[in-house]
């Protein structure tokens, strides 16, 4: 009895230091800002909201005074609440801003203005890609697509055959989150159940630009054991 407790105590130690690795967790990441509605082109004389959040050194949104500015107001012209006007032709970039305290983040959007046309543009899908990697002793790898969904309000997340996970590795679940060291308010995309080659990922409710992280979680230890940016 006594040999049996032995080796299941040194089961479940091994399970927890592979998952740990190395790592030491720290929640804190750098500050940033986020230009949340992105866009390719404005029409001359045409005008559109833009909108940013803030993001503190933990991931989380928080209320922040953003400063919008163009890098040519004669191309486009941005109000302090983030209102553009194409102006004239021109490839600008609009820069969203937070500075207060120690806190200085920039997020950019470079666009075009163009003449003002009367055939109606096709929509053009907003595609981001990324790496996944390993921070544990488990295999895990891959690149990845995550991109809009056309006509709707969903996303897909993608990934290719280079995809590869333990297929023994305890509890594992997906995020996404803006913060690679935490799943606290991360988006839960479940236990993941394809450990080799392509598969995919259906959201109904997640945008485009809602994540900046996919974080891979060890459930049985709340530890990280995987990440990737959404770039």
């Amino acid at each position: 009895m006594k040999q049996l407790l032995t080796t299941s105590l040194f089961a479940v130690l091994f399970l927890l230091s592979s998952c740990i690795g190395e790592d030491i967790i720290d929640d804190s990441i750098d500050e940033a800002v986020r230009i949340d509605n992105p866009v390719l082109n404005l029409e001359i004389g045409e005008t559109y909201q833009f909108e940013a959040t803030y993001f503190n050194n933990v991931g989380q949104p928080e209320n922040a005074t953003i400063l919008w500015s163009s890098t040519d107001e004669n191309i486009i012209n941005i109000t302090q609440d983030g209102l553009a006007t194409g102006i004239t032709e021109g490839v600008i970039t609009v820069s969203a801003a937070v500075i207060q305290d120690d806190v200085n983040v920039i997020s950019n959007n470079t666009l075009a203005v163009v003449e003002s046309s009367e055939e109606e543009e096709e929509p053009i899908a907003i595609v981001k890609s990324g790496i996944i990697e390993t921070t544990s002793s488990y295999t895990l790898e891959g690149a990845f697509v995550f991109e809009e969904i056309l006509e709707s309000n969903s996303t897909r997340l993608s990934f290719n055959d280079s995809y590869q996970a333990s297929s023994n590795l305890p509890g594992l679940y997906l995020y996404l989150t803006n913060n690679p060291n935490s799943i606290a308010n991360a988006y839960n995309a479940g236990p993941v159940a394809v450990f080799d080659g392509a598969h995919s990922y259906e959201f109904d409710d997640v945008q485009i630009n809602d994540f900046q992280y996919l974080l891979y979680w060890c459930e049985p230890f709340s530890v990280k054991v995987g990440e990737g940016t959404i770039n």
